[in-house]
């Protein structure tokens, strides 16, 4: 071959590299650490001890011992009961989004917003949680789930319907639309009036002796029977306890995730508590608060001690993703617009532009 056939063959190499390339751009690099913004008073946040949150019709929900705060990225409205009837206690007990509503529970009944219109569902006395869908509605309460149909209401407990425990701290309606009630000894599902429950294994103390608790069903691996939250999570649950997270079907799958805890032993005759180590960087145990991405790609967990991000199979190294993030304990967490919000006793914290750790799709050439 002659010069000039050899370098006019490497110019069509290189035109026809460079035509594939065009074809098939590259994802950009992903960030390897987040900034964050603390929301506080100095920054208008009208109250800095925050109970829940959530991010509903475009803007974050901030509930508080002092009324509902919406921040809409310039300002926060505050919604109290001088100036928002339906509320039936400043003291916000949680909220949920579902239906495209907002549901309110409060310590003094439970109300819902739609974008436009405030309604009262429930002024029966304290409300933990509250959730809608079509025509149905459930609030969980002391004394079992509230539960109404058609405008049917009955209250639904250990007596009526079988519920593990009367005390309810959470309810949801699953991607099926079943209802769910999270209690401080089980979780029950609701079918036909009666609930299926589901706990799993404990141990008790009788006398000197340490006995253990059988799960039931005996599949049921839950890391603990207090249920602090949980929710849908693709086909699956995400159940959060006071002894950890599991990832569940509760049908015999669990993928459960512990931090270093205390558990209790029977030792020479005698009953100790031992150090145990965990599976996971959960910061703590406890967990206070659960919320997902868009397409269920992180799960974004508060617990007692912090913040903990599950992104896809891997945990997130929070210490270099976000430098300076507070270790601190998490009450409420809201995935809105690519950003995560966490709500503490100190205020709000904004991690920005985490939805850039989402792996987008690659185009491919014609």
């Amino acid at each position: 071959m002659t010069s000039r056939a050899l370098l006019a063959a490497l110019f069509g190499v290189a035109v026809l590299a460079f035509a594939v390339g065009c074809g098939q751009p590259k994802e950009p690099p992903k960030p390897t650490s987040f900034e964050f913004e603390h929301h506080n008073r100095q920054k208008g946040l009208p109250e800095e001890a925050i109970t829940s949150l959530v991010s509903f019709g475009g803007k974050i929900w901030a509930g508080s011992k002092n009324g509902l705060f919406c921040y809409d990225s310039v300002n926060w409205q505050i919604h109290q009961r001088k100036n928002t009837n339906v509320l039936g206690s400043d003291i916000i007990e949680d909220l949920k989004v579902s239906d495209n509503v907002l549901w309110i529970a409060t310590d003094n009944g439970a109300c819902r917003f739609d974008g436009n219109n405030w309604a009262s569902v429930y002024t029966g006395g304290r409300a933990r949680s509250v959730i809608g869908r079509g025509n149905e509605l459930a609030v969980a309460t002391a004394y079992g789930v509230v539960y109404s149909s058609a405008g049917q209401s009955r209250t639904l407990g250990r007596e009526s319907s079988g519920l593990v425990m009367d005390e309810v701290n959470q309810v949801i309606f699953d991607h099926k639309g079943q209802l769910w009630a999270g209690t401080r000894a089980g979780i029950g599902k609701l079918a036909s009036d009666r609930f299926q429950n589901f706990t799993g294994p404990a141990k008790s103390v009788m006398g000197s002796s340490l006995i253990d608790v059988p799960a039931s069903p005996a599949g049921c691996q839950l890391p603990g029977n207090n249920i602090k939250v949980f929710m849908p999570f693709g086909e699956k649950m995400a159940v959060g306890t006071t002894s950890g997270l599991s990832i569940t079907d509760l049908m015999g799958g669990y993928t459960n995730y512990l931090s270093q805890h205390r558990d209790w032993f029977q030792r020479g005759g005698k009953i100790v508590e031992e150090m145990v180590p965990g599976n996971s960087p959960l910061p703590g145990n406890v967990i206070n608060a659960l919320a997902r991405s868009d397409g269920n790609e992180m799960l974004f967990v508060g617990t007692d001690k912090g913040l903990a991000i599950l992104n896809g199979n891997e945990w997130l190294k929070l210490k270099e993703a976000v430098p300076g993030f507070p270790s601190i304990a998490v009450t409420g967490v809201a995935w809105h617009k690519g950003d995560l919000w966490v709500a503490t006793g100190e205020g709000i914290y904004q991690i920005k532009n985490l939805g850039a750790l989402i792996a987008k799709p690659v185009p491919v050439a014609n």
